[in-house]
């Protein structure tokens, strides 16, 4: 039982070795091409009648040309008056490129209103982001010239808006290490994770891997369904965004309630990714956090010394922390203490339980049942 504990805290040491190492490779400057194409910013929304209108704001203050890009809000059959404020706000912007769009009555849910949008759209690149987001000036720049000619998607970190309470705080925390992980598994050549708030690639390498045919009936997962077909069907043409400029912003879960059910979908679609190295690391991630949990038992009841537990959680604090402030630095999140020593603790317990917790319980998203 020992020895295999300590098996499984060496491979997870040299996964961190693996991400910290991976996450400064993805940070290495690249040459940004002068490349302007028309982008068509694709939003699909469901009731964000009280967020879209800043996002909009932010895109029409955009350091691109005008006449380069063009936006379409695609609503998802929203309860609230999404499509209104929306309309409302074109009115004021007519100089832009934009269009609302209306899923057709017997489609519903995210990745229809994507693909609607992409179907719909103009431009060479397509580019996602929610309705409840805010994106930087220089948003558009930045993901056009990290577009080369061998490029078919680029990746964009996102992090989450700091409200100032002890839950939000552990969200942006707990955040930010998917998307360092993401980024770095990515430099190594393995794509894992991406987010569709910050997700762009060419309108034609959609229409080649036949966008998300073969997984549509998953609720979740748009971004990383797609993340890998392209990465199958091109492989080497992914790009993690390293310009800071290109970071996103999104909110967080208002609630635990609302976390349980964000955390609950986000688990859901890993029964759906197959084998490989994805499912590998996800898997390993769940054995690991299992073996944290049996070492703290151990260590309560005597079988193993307390002093073999402390350098063991100790290691695993500090690699972590390394890693982590590497992150947080980027996204411009300053590192809390208190977050991350909480995290210790209850994380292992998160990931268990959702991991199983996907298996059984239905949720709910902007009044749907998924």
């Amino acid at each position: 039982m020992v020895t295999a504990i300590l098996i499984v805290f060496l491979l997870y040491f040299i996964l961190l070795i693996f991400l910290i190492e991976g996450w400064k490779k993805a940070l290495q400057k690249v040459p940004t091409s002068s490349y302007q194409p028309i982008i068509s910013i694709v939003i699909a929304v469901r009731n964000e009648a009280d967020n879209i209108a800043n996002l909009l704001n932010d895109i029409a203050a955009q350091h691109y040309p005008k006449g380069k890009f063009e936006i379409l809000v695609v609503n998802d059959r929203s309860d609230d008056k999404t499509k209104t404020v929306a309309e409302q706000w074109a009115t004021s912007h007519k100089g832009l490129k934009f269009h609302v769009l209306d899923l057709a009555p017997y489609r519903s849910g995210k990745k229809s209103a994507i693909s609607a949008g992409v179907a719909y759209a103009n431009g060479e690149i397509i580019l996602t982001t929610d309705g409840d987001c805010r994106v930087q000036h220089g948003w558009l720049s930045s993901v056009a010239g990290a577009f080369s000619e061998s490029t078919q998607m680029v990746v964009g970190a996102v992090r989450l808006s700091a409200d100032g309470n002890f839950f939000n705080s552990l969200q942006l925390t707990e955040f930010a290490s998917l998307i360092g992980s993401g980024g770095a598994t990515l430099a190594w050549g393995y794509p894992t994770l991406c987010n569709g708030a910050n997700l762009a690639y060419r309108k034609s390498a959609f229409q080649q891997v036949d966008g998300y045919s073969g997984n549509d009936q998953v609720a979740s997962g748009d971004d990383e369904f797609l993340l890998r077909k392209i990465a199958e069907h091109f492989p080497g043409s992914i790009r993690f965004n390293a310009d800071p400029a290109s970071v996103v912003e999104a909110q967080s879960a208002p609630s635990l309630t609302e976390f349980f059910q964000q955390r609950i979908r986000w688990a859901g679609k890993w029964r759906a990714h197959g084998m490989g190295f994805s499912a590998l690391l996800a898997s390993f991630i769940f054995l690991f956090h299992v073996t944290v949990v049996l070492l703290l038992v151990l260590g309560f009841i005597e079988v193993i010394p307390f002093q073999d537990v402390a350098l063991l959680l100790g290691g695993k604090m500090l690699a972590e922390a390394i890693f982590l402030s590497r992150v947080l630095n980027f996204l411009r999140i300053p590192f809390r203490t208190a977050s991350f020593f909480v995290l210790q603790f209850v994380y292992p317990l998160y990931v268990i339980f959702f991991g199983l917790a996907a298996n059984f319980f239905r949720v709910s998203w902007k009044g749907r049942k998924i």
